[in-house]
């Protein structure tokens, strides 16, 4: 018989992981982070991995880790021989996958192949810290075996390359683990396929994510654009309207797909876009056609282009570039009198991350004037639950949301059988089924 278990995710956004059980094999599904991924308190010569245990950073998952040096007992006792495990991870955001360093050398992870791709440049640019595991790059529509569980990779769209869906089913059970998504980005046909298929499919368990949810819905009809397009848009006016300015924008080294349309816009507005090299060197590994100018400052060892511009070339014509920018190298706006910052989803990612604050006392000081460019790489609270609608789940759990009570109420409404599970506690098919809940206006 099937089981399932939450290990995080259900009342945070981020470090969402689900644990599938049968008597022949164990599939976790995604392994990230919901914190910085650095203990609070680490004591002298404990484990790190054993520390982040403790914190409640990581999961205390039996027979995951290689316990070899732990000074506790913090990620539990397993007195049998656990199953055959492996990890499956939608998307390469930390808050999915920044676990995986702390995996034991050979731990089986999947991930689709453009996500793959992304972590292999992302570690050989200095941005991602390397993990032992043995990673597998898997195809759109491929199937993993493990044991009696098989898992499917479904395209999906997110604000990163390789994002998918999740189908995984066994002998007596078939759940979906959705992954982040969007309807929003240059591929909402790829979200629309999966739901449709979903639907014919007749999931048991369909596990959404409800990021939309940690807001009110007025909360987010905020000014910021509410597609990529859009964005586009407005930063093409922006550079249109403002000639004489440099402009620096700060998007996340993971998505790709802005960084192109950026460089492209600042091109067909008459500027040149100059790229930290980090930067550069991840974006032209999936658009090697690009030609790409390099800020000179951030070039360590042989650069990835040709065309390095020093920073005092754009202080003395800021009319005629746009800089990417990331935090660490916040300072540069010093080189200028004035300019405009567009924060485009990069780091500090929000209010909540002291950084934030300091990002913006630094902008302020030095003229700087400070506008949100971004847009939110997941579904809106109405396109989720005609989601969960269509695919007409068993069940329908709520999670990586602050508000998984708002979201479970809306379902309710929405007709969708839907229960909140507990952390830590087994679910079966009709464990699900009895926990689900009638609509609310029907009790």
């Amino acid at each position: 018989m099937t089981r399932y278990r939450f290990w995080g995710g259900l009342d945070t956004i981020g470090g969402n992981i689900v644990e599938i059980l049968t008597g022949q094999a164990r599939v976790i599904c995604d392994f990230g982070l919901s914190f910085s991924g650095e203990a609070a308190n680490h004591p002298d010569g404990m484990p790190l991995t054993e520390q982040l245990i403790i914190d409640g950073s990581l999961p205390a998952i039996p027979g995951l880790y290689d316990t070899e040096g732990f000074r506790s007992d913090a990620a539990g006792t397993v007195h049998e021989k656990m199953p055959q495990t492996a990890i499956f991870i939608s998307h390469l955001h930390l808050d999915h996958m920044g676990g995986l360093p702390h995996l034991p050398e050979g731990t089986n992870v999947y991930l689709s192949k453009e996500a793959y791709r992304l972590y292999s440049i992302l570690v050989e640019a200095g941005e991602e810290q390397p993990a032992r595991v043995s990673l597998s790059p898997v195809g759109d529509n491929e199937t993993v075996t493990v044991g009696d569980i098989r898992v499917t990779f479904k395209a999906s769209d997110h604000d990163t390359p390789g994002s998918s869906a999740l189908f995984i089913e066994t002998d007596d059970m078939k759940l979906i683990h959705s992954g982040d998504l969007r309807l929003t980005g240059n591929r909402p046909e790829n979200v629309i396929s999966w739901v449709k298929e979903a639907e014919r499919w007749q999931p048991d368990v369909l596990m959404l994510e409800g990021t939309s949810y940690s807001s009110d819905r007025t909360d987010n009809q905020s000014a910021s654009p509410a597609t990529e397009k859009e964005l586009i848009k407005s930063l093409e006016t922006l550079l249109r309207d403002e000639t004489e300015a440099i402009v620096f924008i700060n998007p996340y080294i993971r998505n790709i797909e802005r960084m192109k349309d950026v460089a492209e816009a600042a091109e067909r507005s008459g500027r040149m876009m100059v790229f930290e090299e980090p930067y550069a060197r991840v974006l032209k590994t999936f658009h090697p056609d690009l030609q790409l100018a390099v800020l000179k400052e951030t070039v360590i060892g042989d650069a990835i282009s040709e065309k390095t511009i020093p920073l005092h070339e754009l202080s003395e014509h800021p009319g005629r570039f746009v800089l990417q920018n990331s935090y660490p190298n916040i300072r540069f706006v010093e080189e200028f009198d004035w300019g405009i910052y567009c924060h485009s989803n990069g780091e500090p990612l929000g209010t909540y991350d002291p950084r934030y604050a300091d990002m913006l006392a630094r902008l302020e000081k030095h003229h700087f004037r400070f506008t949100e460019m971004g847009t939110s790489g997941h579904a809106g609270q109405m396109d989720l639950i005609a989601i969960a609608e269509v695919i007409g789940a068993g069940v329908t759990v709520p999670w990586h949301t602050l508000r998984p009570q708002v979201f479970h109420q809306e379902l309710q409404l929405a007709d969708v059988p839907t229960f909140l599970p507990k952390a830590q506690v087994w679910y079966g098919k009709e464990t699900a089924e009895k926990e689900a809940e009638l609509p609310v206006h029907t009790r």
